[in-house]
């Protein structure tokens, strides 16, 4: 009797403690959930060095970048990077698909429309470039010249007249760019009179090109936010705050030095350093300074300048990676067509065929008929913004390019099947074929000698089509080059370089195709 009382209060007990462990359990669950690292979605421009670019190896870096990194840590939390044009940052954050941008963006009231504002990091100024000797420092000075601009920016703003906060640039043309360095290689070509654009870039493009100065324009003054998508007050307060902490232990000021080649607090920072190790760094200074001027006197010409643009900084690998880039979404571009190419020719083949429209072929019609009157750059932004969201960038790509292959692919083999005599195609029934068997099996293989040519010119032209690419931020050749350019202000070497590699592949391929129809005469 006692031992069953005793079993009892045992069950009990041991009840209990199961319940107890269990609670526990999903206690510390919950916890692990609530303390899940929040990934925040930010989007950049990998064009703006020093503030946002990518390095040699295809990572994005710059004083944005890093900066924005350094407040994650700060408050816990991962980003996810999505590179985009510039002009499409704005678009991109209102449709959800990112929800912040770190991308030196001055805070307007237009913008503020779309995007709430993190506390400021950065306070810069306008500056005109101009030829030397042109003395173009005020607006005024600018009055019925052609200015160039990043398109965007807050400079092209301003030169457009569409934000007059800052003053007004009467009668000026403005010519806007995707790069500050497009920008700059207009103004070297004579082809515009200034470019306007942030002092720092300014500062960095007048030291790298002989012939071109700058001045700050006054009263341009102006500060630099991070944008946040409208109504998230959590991420704006966790950006703050990260903000204030890397400002707080030091970490801002040598992300500052690194970038800007300056102090962010140089009279806090000097009084630290000893008199000493003053003269120690700037021994060594004057000692590099000596170097590199060695260095430039011995190194000219030609092959120094080949060496300064893919060499160092291991910048032929831009190149590399936008090779495989455009053979990777050409090959399966292409393939994507050829299918869906030959099933819509099949379809309004077998309407022709039956000499009345179907459904089927009404809408194959419609479809080549608004491929072939739209820009592929159009059909590639809307399936890579719209479509996709700005994500999965190779495959937007892939269905984009495909699609619109398929529309000329279509046409290709449509016609090439109503080149064969109808002669073949009535001597295959007579032979007891379906019409399927025909197709497959006297027909088609006949035609692919005849539209071998065209199907060759329409994978010559796909390739030549992903230079489009850079459009959503996909490092294609002529990005490669684009990016090159950023990097060297140098704008002719890189462009030709892209354009030889363009040249040698399609060279290859024409040689290839040649080979495969002489072998495929051998059997005429």
């Amino acid at each position: 009797m006692r031992r069953t009382k005793k079993q009892r209060i045992s069950k009990v007990l041991l009840f209990f403690l199961m319940i107890c462990l269990a609670f526990q359990s999903v206690m510390i669950v919950s916890a692990e959930e609530d303390t899940e690292t929040r990934t925040v979605s930010v989007g950049t421009n990998a064009e703006y060095a020093p503030f946002e670019y990518l390095d040699s190896d295809g990572n994005l870096t710059g004083f944005d970048v890093d900066l924005m990194e350094a407040i994650a840590e700060a408050e816990d939390f991962t980003i996810e990077w999505v590179d985009l044009p510039f002009d499409s940052l704005l678009g991109s954050i209102e449709a959800g698909d990112i929800e912040a941008i770190a991308a030196a963006i001055g805070p307007t009231s237009d913008r503020a429309k779309s995007v709430d504002f993190s506390d400021v990091y950065y306070t810069g100024s306008q500056s005109i470039i101009c030829q030397e000797g042109d003395n173009l420092t005020t607006f005024e000075d600018l009055k019925g010249k052609t200015i160039a601009v990043l398109e965007g920016a807050q400079s092209d703003l301003i030169a457009s007249g569409e934000n007059t906060d800052y003053g007004v640039v009467e009668a000026g043309s403005v010519k806007r760019f995707k790069s500050a360095a497009s920008a700059i290689m207009e103004l070297k070509n004579g082809t515009a009179d200034a470019v306007f654009i942030d002092t720092i870039m300014a500062e960095i493009y007048c030291e790298e090109n002989e012939g071109l100065e700058y001045t700050p324009v006054e009263g341009t003054e102006e500060d630099t936010v991070f944008c946040i998508e409208k109504g998230n007050t959590e991420l704006v307060e966790l950006i703050n705050s990260g903000l204030a902490t890397v400002m707080a232990d030091g970490t801002y000021d040598a992300l500052y030095t690194e970038y800007f080649g300056g102090t962010a607090d140089s009279e806090e920072i000097a009084a630290e350093m000893s008199t000493s190790a003053e003269i120690a760094t700037s021994a060594e200074m004057a000692t590099e300074a000596d170097s590199e001027e060695v260095d430039e006197e011995e190194e000219t010409g030609l092959i120094a300048t080949l060496k300064f643009v893919f060499i160092e900084e291991n910048r032929w690998k831009y190149y590399i990676n936008g090779l495989g880039t455009i053979l990777l979404v050409s090959l399966l571009s292409v393939m994507v067509g050829v299918v869906l190419g030959l099933f819509v020719a099949i379809i309004r083949l077998g309407a022709d065929r039956k000499g009345k429209k179907t459904i089927g072929s009404s809408i194959a019609a419609f479809y080549v008929d608004v491929i072939r009157g739209t820009p592929s750059v159009l059909q590639l932004m809307i399936v890579y913004f719209v479509v996709f969201h700005s994500r999965l960038g190779y495959v937007a790509a892939v269905v984009s390019f495909g699609i619109n292959s398929g529309a000329y692919v279509s046409e290709v083999i449509r016609g090439g099947i109503q080149a064969i005599d109808r002669g073949q195609s009535e001597a295959g029934r007579s032979l007891g074929l379906s019409y399927g068997d025909t197709m497959r099996f006297i027909i088609i293989p006949q035609a692919v000698k005849n539209i071998l040519p065209a199907m060759g010119n329409e994978f010559i032209q796909l390739i030549k089509e992903t230079s489009i690419l850079g459009y959503v931020g996909i490092v294609d050749l002529t990005k490669a080059a684009s990016y090159v350019s950023s990097r060297t202000y140098k704008m002719f070497i890189p462009l030709l370089a892209a354009g030889i590699i363009y040249y040698l592949i399609v060279k290859l391929l024409s040689m290839l195709l040649r080979w495969f129809e002489g072998r495929l005469r051998e059997s005429d």
